[in-house]
């Protein structure tokens, strides 16, 4: 049995928001919420919570063809005290982003979303989804090192 385009996408998509949360595992409310350095850095409380935005307005929005609403500027603003809330929104996007990629079909990938000049192809749409979860995944890594050496002394030269 072939593996089908959408189907390829979709376990990238799930293995990146597993990666995510992996990232998050274990860390308590002032570790989400911190930020490096305070005017120039987001929390990783932050990026998860706009990396679901992205998701939905992407996916949701653009491919599955709903109406969604947004605030980008508050997803930046986001805060929390456990990881609860925000696994249940993982929880509650992934299930309508997996039923929106499930109803795809070869076919439909070239297919434009959006309003020209800025319509993208169906399969641009997924794929900068996952693009976008990977580059903060990175971020957020490396936000999470920050914290945990926090308080270690530089080494000597």
């Amino acid at each position: 049995m072939m593996v089908s385009e959408a189907q390829t996408y979709l376990e990238r998509l799930r293995d990146a928001r597993a990666e995510i949360l992996k990232t998050l595992d274990g860390l308590p409310a002032d570790a989400l919420n911190w930020h490096p350095l305070p005017d120039e850095t987001n929390s990783l409380f932050a990026l998860a919570t706009h990396l679901l935005g992205a998701e939905r307005r992407w996916l949701h929005q653009e491919v599955g063809q709903r109406k969604v609403e947004r605030d980008r500027a508050a997803e930046f603003r986001a805060r929390g005290e456990d990881l609860a809330p925000l696994r249940a929104a993982y929880d509650a996007v992934a299930r309508e982003s997996d039923e929106i990629l499930a109803r795809l079909v070869e076919s439909e990938m070239a297919a434009l979303r959006g309003e020209v000049p800025d319509a993208h192809a169906i399969r641009w749409c997924i794929l900068h989804v996952i693009e976008h979860y990977r580059e903060h995944l990175g971020q957020m890594r490396l936000t999470r090192q920050l914290w945990e050496n926090r308080h270690a002394r530089p080494q000597e030269i």
